[in-house]
């Protein structure tokens, strides 16, 4: 399959020997990355670029969830720890110098920019993200579309190098597989059951009454309140709520994939729907519930 071949390629831009010793790799784009081979093996106009564009893709987001890792805490850290910040800047930036260097070499310098751009507007939409949660101005649903914005932002350019008729429907697709991806994320974690964090938290906020807002603010980053997280959560229904969430917006997915005529692309997104759908009917392992 193509997108193993792309797995397999940026494999060897991000496995080095420092890093898998003191930093955890970011989790691969699977579901964006996968979205866009298919939609450029099937409509794109610069074939043979194609695998080159979805690696390096792979590779600017991998550097940018690697920066996100970092610790900034204040607090004195163990050298392990100390070690571990420091290959998290280093190994953001290693990923990011490896995408110029590609498209450098490919000869692709309006991709460099292209992709620059973006970069900078990630940030942009972090940092609004960010101030409105720390002004306690995010709504659930906020929440849902900033996560998805800042995942979907490296990808949305690629429509100008896709034909029609998937051209004018590529940002419905990417918004809708992105925020399956962040729901997906969300309802992982809210299924761990430790802290009620993220969609689950702003939910919280916005639908409880003044004593269940109390009671979060006191267990936000509390270590001793797992229990009474889980009985927070429990009462909102946050899991079962997130899955009925993302039930919905994989059926929407597939109602856009519809819209397209090549049967190999629309089999291939079908899947990648599919995958979410699979996730859901798996069990709750026992690590997830501790």
């Amino acid at each position: 399959m193509i997108h193993d071949r792309i797995v397999q390629l940026t494999r060897k831009y991000t496995e080095h020997d420092m890093l898998s010793l003191y930093a955890e790799l970011p989790a691969f784009p699977e579901a964006r990355i996968r979205l866009l081979a298919a939609c450029l093996n099937a409509y794109g106009k610069e074939k043979e670029h194609h695998e080159l564009y979805a690696v390096v893709v792979a590779l600017v987001q991998m550097g940018l969830d690697t920066h996100d890792r970092i610790d900034t805490s204040t607090t004195q850290l163990s050298e392990r720890a100390m070690r571990t910040r420091q290959l998290n800047v280093l190994g953001g930036d290693y990923y990011s110098s490896r995408f110029y260097n590609l498209l450098a070499q490919a000869g692709k310098v309006g991709m460099v920019r292209k992709l620059s751009e973006a970069v900078c507007e990630v940030n942009r939409l972090k940092m609004d993200f960010y101030t409105q949660q720390q002004q306690l101005l995010m709504s659930a649903e906020q929440y849902v579309g900033y996560s998805a914005s800042i995942k979907s932002e490296l990808f949305r350019g690629f429509d100008e190098l896709l034909e029609e008729p998937l051209s004018s429907h590529w940002n419905d697709l990417l918004t809708t597989v992105s925020r399956c991806e962040t729901i997906h994320e969300e309802w992982q974690r809210a299924r761990q059951r430790q802290q009620l964090t993220g969609w689950g938290y702003w939910y919280v906020v916005q639908n409880g009454s003044r004593e269940d807002r109390q009671l979060l603010e006191e267990l936000v980053g509390s270590d001793t309140g797992q229990q009474a997280s889980m009985e927070l959560a429990s009462s909102f229904r946050i899991p079962e709520m997130l899955e009925e969430m993302l039930a919905r917006q994989v059926e929407q997915f597939k109602t856009a994939v519809e819209r397209l005529t090549n049967s190999q692309c629309t089999g291939e997104l079908n899947s990648i729907a599919d995958t979410f759908l699979q996730s859901l009917a798996e069990p709750v392992m026992h690590n997830e519930m501790r």
